[in-house]
């Protein structure tokens, strides 16, 4: 746990040789503390048997040369013995009490209890003791003193000799005091030196080694290192050229793999095979940042009707369409660069020296795009519209797709089938536009509008967690008016604002209902898009709305299409944190189907990416589809993010979702979109999904 701590803050080559280090440290030291406790231990023992040794020896020596009278070689003899450098004193006292020889002429003659107090004065009267015990036992007397640091020995001396009758006044008494600490302390020191000295030449064989090893496998480390830091900034052409057939460089191989896969993902639309938004975004800025003086021409290209084609003849058949025409545009538009934005939408973007004329060319190829395609038995008529940019010298990527856009937006307004050129005169037109404004407006003051709500249930234990809110259309003239039909044309004309704001304000109502009736852990998503985003007020309108209701912002989930979060990246992440930060969270709809950055989702304060129907609809039949969303679940999973699928209506889809850990479903297959009393009954009644 601590090394995997240390390793957050630094890196494996650091850690490595301190860790080694601080074991060799510790061992040293845990080593030298047991070396020198056992070794004092019977450095102890052995000065203790010494000096007691010493002490009895003497002490014969003593009582016999006496008796003899040669105290001259008693003396060489004591004189001998205090050579010991380690002898604090050494003395022979008199029955009398005074001090007759000693290793110290200054005590001779003193009484040897002064001698004694001096010498250790904190064993003082332990050690008097002892000398007056000589008069009852007359026996050798050898201890180590701790508080002293100090080995005494005391050893009775007889004078002179009475048969059967021992007088007092006939016992002296050897006393030798010998420094044990100052001992102690010099053979500590040693040992210490001679640690230190193994534990230097171990430390040094370590630092060859590990020099080499770094030399060996940490240049090999390095480049690794900085090759991944280049690919996490985002540098996806990086190549790890690493030979061997170590470990080394078969990491490097698949890091190298990896990105491939990963360039891929990230730069190329995974259906068509050209560049996706961040892949045509990135080469246009480039070229644009390169070539400043050229005119640039920008042309966003839209297949009309498309959607009916999915309605028709089913997504499959939709998808292969956008392949077959992916690859005619691209024989047609051959050297210029080519992208898709999503759905049915690409854009063609190239530069001229000359200013250019793309009348004729465009004519070409809307000649050349639009007619029949077959796919297997059906034959599918396919027509154009396009809106084109032409700016020459500096210019913006965002610049140009606004503008290219409003010209396929006129030109779709026009009939479609054409190829529009902005100019100025497009800002102008918009009677049609007021028109389809007053007949919305309308529709919304007469309560045409209404919401129904389809339940989220979790995988884990079945039960309804959220619902989201989708609007509806009742007009009395009208009858049901289908939501792929009334909604584009909010988002044409600019009410999808107006609405928006009416469906979060029905939404709070409707929270606040079902907390009046006990249904109080219910939260609802509520989709935006993307020009209420770029409305300014926004945040303020949403905080307002949710503020008057009273409900709590944890009860509302925020949900916008991948694709029109990409758009305007930089704009739709500064108000999603606003939003985030008043306590709603964000989910990305329909992921999966459009062109979004990795490195732009990381920047999005998301906390749900709902998984696009066109990918569940084929699982777990379709080997590509489950590779891919379950791809999408743990890139979920490793950014924290919980997963919701759309659209799941089979329950072999709900069984492969759950086998892959998806947290959240949507579908048929457990509730059609209903009617808030219908919401009610669900969870009153306990439904869940059952497996």
């Amino acid at each position: 746990m601590f090394l995997d701590k240390l390793l957050l803050i630094f890196p494996i080559r650091v850690v490595f040789p301190i860790f080694i280090s601080v074991v060799l440290i510790l061992v040293g030291v845990f080593s030298g503390y047991v070396e020198i406790k056992e070794s004092t231990r019977k450095l102890k023992q052995e000065k203790l048997k010494e000096v007691c040794s010493t002490a009895a020896s003497f002490q014969e020596i003593t009582e016999y040369l006496g008796e003899k009278g040669n105290t001259e070689f008693i003396e060489r003899t004591l004189i001998n013995i205090s050579a010991d450098p380690y002898i604090d004193v050494i003395f022979i006292s008199s029955p009398d009490g005074k001090v007759i020889f000693s290793s110290m002429r200054k005590y001779i003659g003193k009484s040897y209890s002064t001698v004694i107090k001096e010498t250790i004065p904190a064993s003082y009267s332990y050690i008097f003791q002892a000398v007056k015990n000589f008069h009852r036992k007359t026996a050798l007397f050898c201890k180590v003193l701790e508080k002293e640091g100090k080995i005494v020995a005391l050893a009775p001396i007889l004078f002179s000799y009475k048969e059967k009758d021992l007088r007092p006044s006939e016992i002296g008494f050897l006393f030798i005091a010998y420094r044990l600490d100052e001992l102690i302390s010099l053979h500590k020191t040693e040992i210490i030196k001679k640690i230190l000295y193994q534990f230097g030449i171990l430390f040094v064989i370590f630092i060859f080694v590990y020099i080499g090893f770094n030399k060996m496998i940490g240049e090999r480390v390095n480049t690794i290192i900085k090759e991944v830091d280049r690919i996490s900034r985002g540098e996806l052409d990086v190549k790890i050229d690493l030979k061997g057939k170590d470990e080394f460089a078969f990491i490097a191989y698949v890091i190298n793999q990896l990105v491939d896969r990963l360039n891929r993902y990230i730069k190329y639309d995974y259906l068509t095979g050209v560049l996706n938004r961040f892949g045509l975004e990135r080469e246009v800025k480039r070229l644009l940042s390169e070539n400043k003086d050229l005119w640039n021409v920008f042309i966003f290209i839209d297949i009309d009707n498309f959607k009916e084609v999915n309605d028709t003849f089913g997504h499959d058949v939709g998808d292969i369409l956008l392949k077959k025409f992916a690859k005619k545009l691209s024989l047609v538009a051959n050297g210029k660069v080519i992208g898709r934005l999503g759905g049915d939408e690409f854009i063609v973007f190239f530069q001229s020296q000359d200013k250019p004329y793309v009348e004729e060319m465009m004519e070409n190829w809307m000649n050349e795009l639009s007619g029949n395609i077959q796919i297997d038995e059906q034959i599918i008529h396919i027509t154009l519209t396009a809106g084109v940019s032409i700016k020459k010298g500096e210019a913006n990527f965002y610049d140009f797709l606004k503008e290219s856009d409003i010209a396929l937006y006129y030109g779709k307004k026009k009939g479609k089938k054409m190829f529009v050129i902005f100019n100025e005169e497009l800002r102008l037109k918009e009677e049609k536009r007021i028109k389809l404004t007053e007949i919305l407006k309308k529709s919304l003051e007469n309560g045409d509008f209404y919401l129904v709500y389809q339940p989220i249930a979790s995988l884990k234990t079945g039960k309804v967690v959220s619902v989201e809110a989708l609007l509806r259309m009742k007009n009395d003239e009208l009858g049901e008016v289908p939501p792929s039909e009334f909604i584009p044309i909010l988002e044409e004309t600019g009410l999808i604002r107006e609405v928006g704001y009416w469906v979060l304000s029905e939404v709070c109502k409707q929270i606040n209902v079902w907390s009046e009736r006990g249904i109080k852990d219910i939260s609802v998503s509520v989709n935006v898009d993307i020009q209420q985003l770029l409305d300014k007020n926004f945040v303020q309108n949403v905080e307002s709305i949710l503020n008057d209701s009273g409900v709590n912002p944890e009860k509302i989930k925020i949900e916008i299409t991948e694709s029109e979060a990409m758009k305007f990246p930089d704009i739709v992440i500064d108000v999603l944190s606003r939003l985030t930060d008043f306590g709603i969270e964000i989910a990305i709809d329909d992921f999966g189907t459009g062109y979004s950055s990795l490195s732009y989702l990381k920047l999005m304060p998301l906390s749900y990416i709902k998984i696009d129907r066109a990918f569940i609809k084929n699982i777990p039949t379709d080997k590509d589809d489950n590779i891919l969303v379950l791809s999408i679940v743990n890139l979920a999973k490793s950014l924290g993010l919980k997963t919701i699928a759309e659209g799941v209506e089979e329950r072999v889809q709900l069984l492969f979702l759950k086998e892959i850990g998806c947290d959240y479903i949507q579908g048929y297959y457990f509730s059609r979109p209903v009617l808030p009393d219908e919401i009610e009954e669900i969870i009153k009644t306990g439904k869940t999904v059952q497996a």
